[in-house]
């Protein structure tokens, strides 16, 4: 005869000391995971932020030489103008000043415009600027965006004025005339004869000196305005450098 024997369906009953430490057990291992997954997207976010600040660095730097470079170079446009502005009360039924008007007028329809690097600036004012979380570099990286409109603000008025003077310079001088053996030689220059003029009334000289007393003026509040943007470029620079810890 068999003999089965029944399970013992009567568990202990576990101490209530046992669910305490099992309960602290599961909270804890949520809780390391927790505070894990935080500080490797805290340390994510951070090396985010410091890269944004590294690309933004190297903008300004771009930004700065920029400057440097469209100031030179209107600096040198602003003085030949002037010099050609000199002239406005000259004899220019003489050769030797239509040569001066001619050859002072080569730098008319030039220009050189400031375009600031905003790649990364674009970035962070998209998606990028809610990680730079020290407030300060965060509110003086948004106040160089501002400033920046500075520069632009001035743009118009400096192209307008350029195109204005290269128009009037294209309705009074005929620049053919540079390439004409009967008024310039390719060795020693413009020869001493009587350069040609289209327009020959007593207006069209004053309009001419007119439109380049205006480029003057706009080149050079062009060139001002560039001018008080840069020193805080500079500026900005070095503060992110220290604030970040860059060399």
């Amino acid at each position: 005869m068999e003999v089965h024997h029944h399970p013992d369906l009567h568990h202990n009953k576990k101490k209530f000391k046992e669910f305490f430490l099992e309960f602290i057990m599961i909270f804890l291992a949520v809780t390391l995971g927790f505070i894990a997954e935080n500080v490797r997207e805290g340390i994510s976010r951070h090396e985010q932020e410091e890269n944004y600040i590294l690309s933004l660095i190297n903008d300004l730097k771009e930004d700065t030489a920029s400057m440097h470079t469209v100031m030179n170079e209107n600096g040198a446009k602003m003085d030949s103008l002037q010099k050609l502005a000199r002239l406005v009360n000259a004899d220019f039924s003489t050769p030797a000043n239509r040569i001066k008007l001619y050859h002072g007028s080569r730098m008319i329809g030039y220009f050189s415009l400031f375009k600031s690097n905003d790649a990364t600036m674009m970035q962070l004012k998209t998606s990028g600027l809610q990680l730079i979380k020290k407030d300060h570099a965060a509110d003086s990286i948004a106040k160089y965006d501002v400033k920046l409109k500075i520069i632009y603000a001035a743009e118009a008025l400096y192209i307008n004025a350029t195109d204005a003077t290269l128009e009037s310079s294209q309705q009074l001088l005929d620049q053919s005339a540079t390439e004409d053996s009967n008024y310039f030689d390719t060795g020693t220059g413009f020869k001493n004869v009587l350069l040609p003029l289209y327009e020959d009334n007593q207006s069209s000289l004053p309009r001419f000196f007119n439109k380049i007393d205006f480029e003057i003026g706009a080149t050079r509040l062009y060139i001002n305005n560039i001018n008080k943007v840069l020193p805080y470029t500079e500026r900005l620079i070095a503060y992110l450098k220290k604030e970040y810890n860059i060399e």
